[in-house]
């Protein structure tokens, strides 16, 4: 039977990559959550190649900058060619003073020139990602190594730092917009299993480190879900994680660790801290990583009872802002010379307007490291409330709840069914390997089922606990957005409506 079509794997990261070269301001955005100094932690990926986005971010910004420098050399030219015909035109000598006026305007042909190549520049980059049958990563020269190993270690992070503005929603910062926060049933675990010859089983100590484990390892195989992805982590609030010590804090002028020693987790899950609760993350996207339902799960153990606390998310695709323009599928020989009416149109105020740009992005750059400075001095000193957490992710600010279409809805509500059901066949699993009496949560386990459901004709509402573990859905608009959801979104590429090719533009 023949394979249809299907999305890039890496189908959002292209698209996001592509983006940071039509879009200045979103490269730079980019940047400084990636790789500026900072005294913040940052969101995890979430779907999102940071290295192959960060590389392109860093190619986006030097072609700017090469191009405002070469512009810069022209403005200078330009100015003092002017400067020299008024002072010839000032001795009575015209005929020395329109030489120079015509050499200062034969600077901005070369202006054209330079503005054209890093347009044509920017809408190669941008057909390579759409097109090419490479990486993106391997799209765009390689950054710092130390720069990209810690880019590498978010993929893995066991340490999830969260910011006093996300702190009124949820802890899970990143993870998008809410299917469901709910606490199970608790049901009994007291009970030991029967023995096959009769009689009764020994049951075997567990903690909740121990089923956490467990899910971990069988939840991929219980859902069917070969791209299901599970990890243990330790979620912190911001002005707690300090306490940790040098574990997760080694610099208090630095931003947090990504990852730290396990025991930290193990404990975690076992016995909440101040400010911190294990949990353990599931997540699976759809085709092309358009869609990312993530389901966060933390087993609460009290004996003789057991239940589990669950917390789902999705993230929608990304906004239009991510739309590549519809003349991207036109041919090369239109785009060029779409690139030279850009470059043409540009020209003026690319040659004349070097210098303040540049002097723009230097003053933006040396206030951020001011800013940071001052927080630094403050926590030297002794403050030690400083809020390390971040409110949000890249992917999350990104995301778009109006481009939840009828295949991401269809697809959300599939993988939050099988992971619910997942949990509670694993649980089972594991209390019967432990010699534990399952009745309980048999009976339990067709409640959950039955009602732990939605419905998604339109958007996925909010999802309330309500009385009997009843889930009422508000089916009246869109689930309230999470801190900073949506915000990065934007409209179509700048430039023009979608359907005209975005200039890369003199940001």
């Amino acid at each position: 039977m023949p394979v249809l079509p299907q999305y890039s794997p890496d189908l959002v990261t292209r698209q996001m990559c592509a983006t940071a070269h039509l879009d200045a301001e979103f490269a730079r955005e980019v940047l400084e959550e990636y790789t500026v100094d900072r005294v913040q932690s940052v969101g995890l990926p979430f779907g999102v190649n940071l290295v192959a986005l960060v590389r392109h971010a860093l190619l986006s910004t030097r072609r700017r900058d090469e191009r405002d420098r070469q512009l810069l050399s022209l403005q200078g030219l330009f100015v003092l060619l002017m400067l020299a015909a008024v002072g010839a035109l000032g001795q009575g000598q015209s005929g020395v003073a329109g030489g120079l006026c015509v050499a200062a305007l034969a600077v901005l042909p070369v202006g054209t020139v330079v503005v054209f190549r890093t347009e044509w520049a920017v809408r190669q980059s941008v057909l390579d990602l759409k097109d090419s049958g490479l990486s993106a990563q391997r799209l765009a020269p390689a950054a710092d190594p130390a720069l990209e190993q810690e880019l590498k270690g978010l993929r893995s992070a066991n340490m999830v730092v969260y910011g006093l503005d996300a702190e009124s929603q949820n802890p899970f910062v990143g993870s998008g917009w809410r299917i469901t926060e709910s606490v199970w049933s608790p049901f009994d675990v007291s009970k030991p299993a029967q023995a096959p010859g009769g009689g009764t089983l020994t049951p075997v100590p567990f903690t909740a480190a121990d089923l956490h484990h467990h899910l971990a390892k069988a939840m991929p195989r219980a859902t069917g879900l070969d791209e299901l992805r599970a990890r243990n982590r330790l979620y912190v609030r911001g002005p707690n994680v300090a306490s940790l010590g040098t574990d997760a804090l080694p610099d208090p002028t630095r931003r947090p660790l990504a990852s730290i020693p396990s025991r930290l987790v193990k404990s975690g899950a076992v016995h909440s801290g101040a400010g911190m609760e294990t949990y353990l993350c599931l997540w699976v996207s759809g085709d092309g990583g358009r869609v990312l339902v993530s389901m966060h799960l933390k087993a609460l153990l009290h004996l003789p009872v057991l239940s589990w606390e669950v917390a789902a998310y999705v993230l929608p695709p990304l906004g239009p802002r991510f739309k590549l323009p519809a003349a991207y599928a036109a041919s090369e020989s239109r785009l060029r010379w779409g690139a030279v009416r850009v470059a043409v149109r540009l020209t003026g105020r690319g040659v004349l307007g070097a210098a303040s740009r540049l002097l723009r992005r230097r003053s933006r750059a040396a206030e951020r490291a001011r800013t940071v400075e001052r927080v630094r001095r403050e926590i030297l000193k002794g403050y030690r409330g400083h809020d390390y957490g971040s409110a949000n992710s890249l992917r999350e600010r990104a995301a778009h709840w109006d481009e939840m279409g009828y295949s991401e809805r269809r697809d959300a509500q599939k993988y939050f069914k099988l992971m619910v059901q997942g949990v509670l066949a694993c649980t089972a699993e594991f209390l019967e390997s432990r010699n534990i009496d399952t009745a309980d949560l048999t009976h339990q386990q067709q409640q959950i089922v039955s009602l732990q459901t939605y419905t998604f004709n339109g958007a996925i509402g909010q999802v309330q606990a309500g009385n009997q573990n009843q889930l009422n859905v508000n089916q009246g608009g869109q689930p309230q957005a999470p801190v900073g959801g949506g915000a990065g979104a934007g409209v179509p590429a700048p430039g023009g409506p979608a359907g005209a090719v975005a200039p890369a533009g003199l940001t």
